[in-house]
């Protein structure tokens, strides 16, 4: 394609080896159907029955092209961001679309496996943190406080939940509290660090997030928790380190992802360096899309600044902003494949961001 050709030879793809020809594939082969569906001829899609068609048409213009947005945000996700679709979606797969069906075992709990998790638990290393900014209601009978923060009211044990000084707390005192070191979270198990949690409000300057890829196999997730965990609380930064908690849904890209602040990037390189070297043999092939790798298996980008949603992540993010400008695209009548890289390459420059270094915010400094 003349026009992937030109971009190539600009060095688009230097940064992101393999990203011109994820686009030359999306461009030439995802398409958009008038029946509120996408089509790949590699993968089994989800086809909407026709009554559910008939509806959706009778439907708002923009709310047609909403769910067509996320539809297509998805699908980019989880075939070229994680690659979680790709051994559960080929054309010639027995399943139904986009709803994988998951043998029960009875060792899980809502696709948690307790023995999984309870392993994962073993290895984490963090002891739990201290929360700031919960505010003391009252003192209950049994002597334990009533606190609050943004809503949620908890009852704590001055004995084991407060630092010493706050031993002493009276009821209109701000008081920090301990939490515990994990919890889990949309299909993951997150350790937390002994400094806490990052700050996910900060998005500027050497406060912004970090985020680091980890494609690993179940045993690696384990064998990595226990060093990450060892080796940040060793030097005491705020961080987050969560892996899957079902050892079936290994496979993607993402497996396990590690956030703290750019400021701390420094500290943090040297301890990623040791871990992925006693650790090599349990890191996969393959990065999330859009990402800087940085070892095989291992990849990093800067948490966005600007979001389509508030919980959006990184990989959802760039999905968004290829899937907004296919949509464009389709609905401006200029369906082709050059037409397409032109909407995607203007929706990238509208939010200021480098297709050369597509890991990074808009003016971001490339410390990595």
């Amino acid at each position: 394609m003349q026009l992937l050709d030109t971009l190539r030879n600009q060095r688009l793809d230097s940064s992101i080896p393999g990203l011109l020809d994820v686009f030359s594939d999306i461009l030439n082969n995802v398409q958009i159907e008038s029946n509120f569906y996408i089509t790949h001829p590699e993968y089994k899609l989800l086809e909407l029955p026709d009554e559910v068609v008939a509806r959706f048409q009778q439907l708002p213009l923009k709310i047609q092209n909403t769910y067509l947005s996320l539809q297509l945000r998805t699908f980019l996700y989880r075939i070229y961001y994680n690659g979680s679709y790709q051994t559960t979606l080929p054309a010639d797969h027995n399943s139904n679309g986009w709803a994988v069906d998951e043998d029960l075992e009875n060792n899980t709990v809502r696709g948690l496996n307790l023995e999984f998790c309870q392993r994962l638990c073993e290895s984490n290393h963090s002891q739990g943190y201290f929360d700031p900014g919960w505010l003391v209601l009252r003192q209950e009978s049994d002597g334990s406080l009533a606190v609050e923060k943004k809503g949620l009211i908890l009852h704590i044990r001055r004995d084991f939940h407060l630092q010493p000084i706050d031993k002493a707390a009276t009821i209109g005192s701000l008081v920090a509290i301990r939490m515990p070191p994990n919890l889990v979270q949309n299909g993951f198990y997150v350790a937390v660090g002994n400094a806490g949690r990052v700050n996910p409000c900060h998005s500027d300057g050497d406060q912004q997030t970090v985020n680091v890829y980890f494609n690993l196999s179940p045993e690696g997730a384990v064998a990595v928790m226990k060093a990450i965990t060892e080796g940040l609380n060793r030097v005491k930064i705020p961080f987050t380190f969560k892996v899957l908690y079902n050892p079936s849904d290994y496979g993607r890209y993402d497996s396990g992802v590690l956030c703290f602040e750019k400021a701390n990037y420094k500290t943090v390189k040297p301890i990623l360096k040791t871990v992925y070297a006693q650790q090599k043999p349990h890191f996969m092939q393959g990065v999330p899309l859009f990402t800087k790798e940085l070892l095989p298996g291992l990849a990093l980008s800067e948490e966005p600044d600007y979001k389509f949603t508030p919980k959006e992540d990184f990989g959802m993010n760039r999905c968004q902003i290829v899937a907004n400008a296919l949509l464009e695209a389709w609905l401006q009548g200029h369906d082709s494949a050059e037409g397409r890289m032109n909407f995607i390459l203007h929706n990238f420059s509208l939010l200021g961001i480098d297709l050369k270094r597509p890991y990074l915010n808009a003016n971001s400094k490339d410390i990595y």
